[in-house]
């Protein structure tokens, strides 16, 4: 059960993530899984709301009172005070929704009420814990300046989605806080407005009051779904990925003019919601931003290069994340048609361990940022660049203006090792960190013999790849220094991806002729090993995880086809959850590199990558997909059982930026048939 509710809670991540600004991006990773929980009231609000006649809105109505709420609505709501905006009366109120009131507060019913009345509102909404209020998505009224909304379960989300009438309502909302707020959307609902285009829906929904909005926090706002209906996750998976290119491929951008503060924080992020952030929108205002508390282990480089998204930003809060690298431009003078801004970053409370030298001057020489790093957990271990970093400390003058802005770095506390933690840099010498010797000599000693090792054996290294190759496949021997491997059977030894174009040379090589030192291999190829009655995404997923590793034919036919980019995506996924070397691509002909997706070319080189043409192409291949035992001598001819090599960390990154980047690939590459 499980894995079926993951599986559509993935989809209809794919589908609401095009129409939201920002509060849909924790869907997969922080939403609450409550099934089957209509009550009668939820299902009374429903119906009632969504069966509301349009034609009610465009009948004349009796003008109300300046001031006034709908009828019994005194019971729950009161006036705090009244003063006047843009010369009209501006009424403010307090509403508290407890067990007895739930579901009585309504949206949609409160802006047809009021929007005869010659007035301006603000509603401060305060929920008792599991109280619910009704509240559409971009919550669009005519007369409501400010909204807060405060540990509620908001239902009706999908209300205004046909709702064109909200189109005539001019953008008037200035505040807008979400917090501690649960967005409760029933599957059914999903259904039916799952074939909604960009081009359908109402345009104050897409951006809401993007003239008028100054202030926007939603704060640990997450959703509840609710499982209600059946759900096909084959032809809802299609049109939802048809949803979200339509939206990418749309021209239009949402300029919020006037917005000065936003902040989406306490919730943990999707691997898109920087794209969805700056791809189709604009923040010609905006002065502050704050993805805090949001599970971030790295900064995007939208945030390295902020002045191309947000003009005017000034602050940007990612505190209390698990950042644990930063890295800048070292100077941005000059790069850029016009003035650069000057940014302040806070990268307080995350997971940042190393400090040194180089990173201090970085930091330092960048005049456009500030980066604030304190309380993180620093490692302060002896080491060389340790004892550079206390000498640095010690000796800089750091009342001079070159360095006066971070003198809070003297200040910097020590977290390992423990005889030191919560110490000052500044008041740490090296035998506080048991550096009490020199390390200067030792390590000019060190450097001096690691140069001459390292021009006796350049010959050696240069080669180092193929000797171990050729003596591995040709005499049967690991040679030291093998990356440690673990035996996994599995029923194939790789899975053949191809375009249909290039299968003459794909069955000449790996079933009509196959060389014979590659003849004990077991191969899954689609024409003969997928099984009929299933899906081709079910067969791929299937063939995938069956195999060791999986071989892309790379050509240009494999970039023109749908299912062959489908089978690379799946492929290196796999690479991701078994941490290994999965991917083994053979490149068939010679591709302009422009015409190379990114993320591909990232794969070719983190994962092993032959030509066809090689010399040794045989031996490389067999290489790869044959076991090697660590510390004995292994045989070529044993069935390859996992290949496992443990990935450098600079590789291991890629390979999550490729993940992070996977909406790219389906962008670019993917066409849904």
């Amino acid at each position: 059960m499980l894995s079926r509710e993951k599986q559509i809670m993935d989809f209809i991540f794919l589908f609401v993530l095009p129409m939201t600004l920002l509060g849909v991006f924790q869907m997969v990773s922080s939403m609450v899984l409550q099934p089957n929980i209509s009550t009668e009231l939820s299902t009374f609000m429903y119906e009632n709301v969504t069966n509301m006649s349009t034609e009610k809105l465009n009948k004349t109505t009796s003008i109300v009172l300046p001031g006034s709420l709908p009828p019994a609505w005194e019971e729950f709501c009161s006036l705090q005070g009244k003063d006047s905006y843009h010369q009209q009366p501006y009424y403010h109120y307090s509403c508290y929704i407890d067990q007895t009131s739930t579901g009585k507060w309504n949206f949609s019913q409160l802006r047809t009420y009021i929007s005869t009345s010659n007035a301006s509102y603000s509603f401060n909404v305060q929920c008792q814990t599991g109280a619910k209020i009704s509240l559409p998505y971009q919550n669009k009224a005519s007369n409501i300046i400010k909204l807060t909304v405060y540990n509620c379960v908001t239902v009706d989300y999908f209300l205004d989605f046909k709702n064109h009438e909200i189109d005539s309502m001019p953008d008037a909302m200035e505040e807008l806080r979400l917090i501690n707020v649960q967005k409760q959307i029933r599957v059914s609902d999903f259904k039916v407005n799952l074939n909604l285009k960009t081009d359908t829906l109402p345009g104050n929904l897409i951006c809401g009051d993007e003239e008028t909005l100054k202030i926007v926090i939603k704060r640990n706002c997450s959703f509840i779904i609710d499982f209600d209906a059946p759900i096909d996750l084959n032809l809802f998976g299609i049109i939802a990925t048809g949803n979200i290119l339509d939206s990418r491929r749309s021209s239009h951008k949402c300029v919020f003019k006037q917005l000065q503060t936003l902040e989406i924080s306490v919730e943990t992020k999707s691997r898109y919601y920087v794209n969805d952030l700056t791809e189709q929108r604009l923040y010609p205002e905006l002065k502050i931003l704050n993805v805090s508390y949001s599970d971030i282990y790295y900064i995007p480089e939208q945030f390295k290069n902020w002045w191309i998204y947000f003009e005017t930003l000034e602050y940007i809060d990612m505190s209390h994340n698990r950042i644990q690298d930063i890295l800048f431009p070292v100077n941005l003078e000059g790069i850029w048609g016009k003035p650069i801004p000057s940014l302040t970053y806070d990268i307080t409370h995350n997971e940042i361990s190393k400090v040194s030298v180089r990173m201090f001057e970085r930091l330092v020489s960048n005049k456009k940022i500030f980066v604030n790093i304190s309380d993180n957990p620093f490692n302060c271990t002896c080491s060389n660049e340790m004892t550079e970093v206390l000498k640095f400390i010690r000796e800089t003058d750091w009342s001079s203006e070159r360095y006066q802005r971070y003198q809070y770095l003297r200040d910097l506390r020590c977290h390992i090792p423990q005889r030191v933690n919560g110490r000052r840099l500044r008041e740490l010498t090296n035998n506080d960190i048991n550096c009490e010797f020199e390390l200067m000599p030792v390590t000019l000693a060190l450097s001096v013999l690691s140069f001459l090792l390292i021009i006796i054996m350049i010959v050696i290294l240069k080669y180092r790849r193929e000797i171990r190759i050729l003596f591995f496949t040709r005499f049967n021997v690991v040679l030291p220094c093998q990356p440690e491997e673990l035996y996994e059977e599995k029923e194939f030894d790789a899975f053949i991806s191809y375009s249909n174009e290039d299968q003459k040379w794909v069955l000449d090589l790996f079933e009509d002729n196959k060389p014979e030192r590659i003849a004990h291999l077991k191969f899954c190829m689609h024409q003969k090993d997928f099984v009929p009655g299933k899906t081709i995404f079910e067969n791929i997923v299937k063939c995938v995880e069956n195999s060791n590793h999986t071989i892309i034919i790379l050509s240009q036919n494999f970039l023109n086809s749908n299912f062959c980019m489908w089978e690379f995506q799946e492929a290196f996924q796999q690479s991701i959850v078994e941490r290994k070397r999965h991917l083994i691509i053979i490149l068939l002909e010679d591709i302009p590199e422009r015409e190379v997706p990114n993320d591909l070319k990232r794969c070719m080189k983190t994962f092993t990558y032959i030509k066809k043409d090689d010399n040794i192409f045989i031996d490389r291949l067999l290489f790869s997909l044959s076991y090697k035992g660590k510390g004995k001598v292994a045989k070529v001819g044993h069935v390859n059982t996992g290949y496992v090599e443990d990935l450098p960390q600079e590789e291991m990154n890629d390979m999550v930026r490729i993940n992070n980047d996977k909406n790219k690939i389906q962008r670019n590459n993917i066409q849904v048939i």
